[in-house]
């Protein structure tokens, strides 16, 4: 005749873990719900950054070259510029033989978009400026005024990108390679009403020991904006990065 005998219990810490098995997965997938999208944030905003530092690069070495006499109007000094964009993506297209206003989206394409622009004050009717051309003809005394505009890259980033200064007033007169006739007198030359107040706030004020513009003397601003389309994920995405520099 058999004898039962007694089955050992299961030790309390393997049934526990029978009754708990699964549970890591789905604390997993609680705590993923909250740290996936931190992660992408840190990611996308740590990128933005390098590419911030390298536009505020890009821009000072533009304006640099600008104010020593590079033509950017010219498709070889364009080709320089995307050099310096490097992993940017600036498009410049083919050589559309007059440059200064190199920006056909549907030709160019990229990410970037470049404005370069020199601007001069005009002083008072009994200074230099308006003595030349004489006081009665100097309609753009006391303001500033476009001297000469450049722009190459993707014009469609334009509701993105708005040039800080303002655009170019309508019926402007202006040479192939950018520069502008008649920039004391002809009153289309003067910036808008935004720019003209930025530039003020800028330059002619007297704080940090700093000089007002005197008459005749001129600024060399360079801008560059460059949307992020690969930094985007869903909801998360990047804005783009612009820089400006001043000579």
């Amino acid at each position: 005749m058999r004898t039962a005998k007694n089955t050992p219990a299961r030790p309390v810490s393997l049934r526990r873990k029978l009754r708990q098995r699964g549970q890591e997965i789905l604390e997993f997938g609680l705590v993923a719900i909250l740290m996936i999208p931190l992660l992408l944030g840190a990611f996308i905003t740590g990128m933005n950054l390098v590419r911030s530092i390298q536009a505020n690069q890009m821009s000072r070495d533009l304006t640099d070259m600008f104010i020593h006499g590079q033509d950017f109007s010219l498709y070889v000094s364009q080709n320089l510029a995307k050099r310096l964009a490097q992993g940017m993506n600036l498009g410049i297209g083919t050589d559309p033989g007059t440059a200064r206003w190199n920006n056909t989206a549907s030709t160019n394409g990229g990410n970037g978009i470049v404005v370069l622009t020199k601007i001069m004050y005009v002083g008072t009717t009994s200074e230099a400026q308006c003595a030349y051309v004489s006081p009665s003809t100097c309609n753009n005394h006391d303001s500033f005024v476009f001297m000469q505009r450049v722009q190459f890259g993707n014009s469609s980033l334009t509701p993105s990108f708005t040039s800080s200064l303002g655009a170019l007033p309508t019926g402007i007169t202006m040479l192939s390679d950018g520069e502008v006739q008649n920039p004391v007198t002809d009153t289309t030359a003067k910036l808008g009403t935004a720019g003209q107040t930025a530039m003020a706030n800028l330059w002619q004020v007297n704080t940090g020991g700093q000089t007002q513009l005197a008459d005749g003397q001129i600024v060399y601003v360079g801008e560059v904006f460059f949307q992020s389309p690969d930094l985007s994920f869903s909801s998360l995405s990047g804005n783009g990065v612009y820089a400006r520099y001043f000579f």
